[in-house]
């Protein structure tokens, strides 16, 4: 298997290079070269496979000869077997033809274990192989963060420094983020919300000329994408894949499981409906509605994790509806850059709005679905779950058509939002003497600040190996 960039496609990498990155060097997202596709027949015999089994037949075409399949089968076991659930993703229905996949059984009760528990022990694993070091970034509204750090906590030759935003975070995710005490976790609050802190996180990754290995826990990372594909397949089989047609309902704010659920689609999952529920910050449903993608300013809301202006992944699917034309992907990107929105040709608009239906769910709405929903089968839902079950039955083109409902949060998983985080260290220039245990950082939405604190980091070394 190969991958390519959304930005000049004639250059390949392999596996090894998109596990262990970020961006590409162009700036754009790795693809894969060619999707692979499963016959009807070869479907079927996926059905009564155990999770981890069946994520093996649908991951391993991506990896190439990167990994022996044995190898492959024992850490895909391994991850799946620190889920609390045997099933590893439940369903649970909830009415008539509709149905919530419980996504929330990993280490940090979020949907993104499901990638970055797979992701952690397949870069160990080339970490063993290679003798490097790798340096772990990544930005979180609470969610992903937790993930990460679940993951990533005491790995031997990996350092991961969490961004998250100063404002619009809840004390949960707070609380969440600060609670672990492994050296090899550097927690930075950014001033500004989301999106101030995920702009700073990309500009870190395409300005930064450091030699070591430097990658991503986001979406942006392939891997997160890949691991996503497990569960769109396991819940379809479920309910009468390949020979019923299913639809998904998900949740989403940088649009990585969605993606995903796109490339399942391609592999040949019969899947008739894929609806993009957002929050409030209705970016990616603003697009698909009037074709206008542009940067806006974020809106508080009870879902902070979804506060996203623009989704990392948008990129990939842009890249997907313009028939793989690199350079359009590059202009387009360069014109949201410098303009703040773009809009696609009438008939690419079109393919995607044959892709993707949406709908943007204020909290009060979100808030009379987990009413409704425990009102009607006393089963209790998170905000983010409630978002996507109100776009599905506003949303969902056939009452005979399975509906599946992405949970990407238990519901225990909410709490008030604040407005700025507390009780945070500040450290200021870089004249912080080595050795000083912080248990977090601030710094101001400047690149320049983010790279002097890893500089700063990286001159104590007893405590802290960048």
């Amino acid at each position: 298997m190969k991958y390519v960039s959304t930005r000049t496609p004639g250059k390949t990498f392999d596996f090894a290079d998109v596990l262990m990155g970020a961006y590409a060097p162009d700036g754009g997202l790795f693809v894969p070269l060619k999707v692979p596709r499963f016959k009807r027949e070869d479907l079927s015999k996926l059905e009564w496979l155990p999770f981890h089994e069946l994520a093996r037949h649908v991951i391993e075409p991506f990896l190439g000869n990167w990994i022996p399949q044995d190898q492959l089968s024992q850490i895909l076991e391994e991850t799946f077997d620190c889920f609390k659930s045997k099933a590893v993703a439940p369903l649970y229905q909830t009415a008539s033809n509709e149905w919530i996949l419980e996504l929330f059984y990993g280490p940090a009760g979020v949907y993104q274990d499901f990638g970055l528990q797979l992701m952690a022990r397949l870069v160990g694993r080339e970490l063993l192989r290679s003798g490097k070091r790798a340096l772990v970034v990544g930005c979180t509204g609470g969610d992903t963060g937790a993930a990460a750090i679940k993951a990533f906590s005491g790995m031997q030759g990996v350092t991961v420094i969490v961004l998250h935003p100063s404002k619009g975070i809840t004390e949960e995710h707070r609380r969440l983020l600060m609670g672990t005490n492994e050296e090899n976790i550097v927690n930075v609050a950014v001033e500004g919300d989301y999106s101030d802190c995920h702009r700073l996180c990309e500009q870190f990754f395409k300005h930064n000329n450091k030699t070591q290995q430097l990658m991503s826990f986001n979406s942006v990372n392939w891997v997160r994408v890949l691991a996503h594909l497990s569960f769109y397949f396991y819940s379809a089989l479920q309910l009468g894949a390949p020979n019923r047609e299913v639809a998904f309902s998900v949740p989403t704010g940088n649009f990585g499981a969605l993606y995903a659920g796109y490339i399942a689609k391609e592999m040949g999952l019969p899947i008739r409906q894929l609806i993009v529920a957002t929050n409030a910050n209705a970016g990616l449903h603003d697009f698909l509605q009037n074709n206008l993608y542009s940067r806006k300013e974020i809106r508080i809301t009870n879902t902070p994790s979804m506060n996203v202006s623009l989704a990392s992944n948008f990129e990939r699917m842009q890249w997907s509806v313009l028939n793989r034309r690199g350079e359009k992907v590059a202009r387009n990107m360069e014109l949201l850059e410098s303009e703040g929105s773009i809009k696609l040709d009438q008939d690419e608009w079109l393919e995607a709005r044959k892709l993707f239906d949406s709908l943007a769910v204020e909290d009060a709405d979100a808030f009379r679905t987990i009413h409704e929903v425990f009102a009607q089968s006393g089963y209790l839902v998170s905000p983010n779950t409630a978002i996507g079950l109100r776009a599905a039955r506003a949303s969902r083109r056939s009452l005979l058509i399975p509906m599946i409902c992405l949970a990407t949060t238990h519901p225990s998983k909410s709490s008030a939002v604040v407005d700025e985080t507390d009780a945070l260290d500040v450290i200021k220039g870089i004249g912080t003497p080595p050795g000083l245990d912080y248990r977090c950082f601030s710094i101001p939405n400047d690149v320049g600040a983010l790279k002097q604190l890893i500089g700063t980091l990286s001159t104590d070394t007893e405590s802290r190996s960048l």
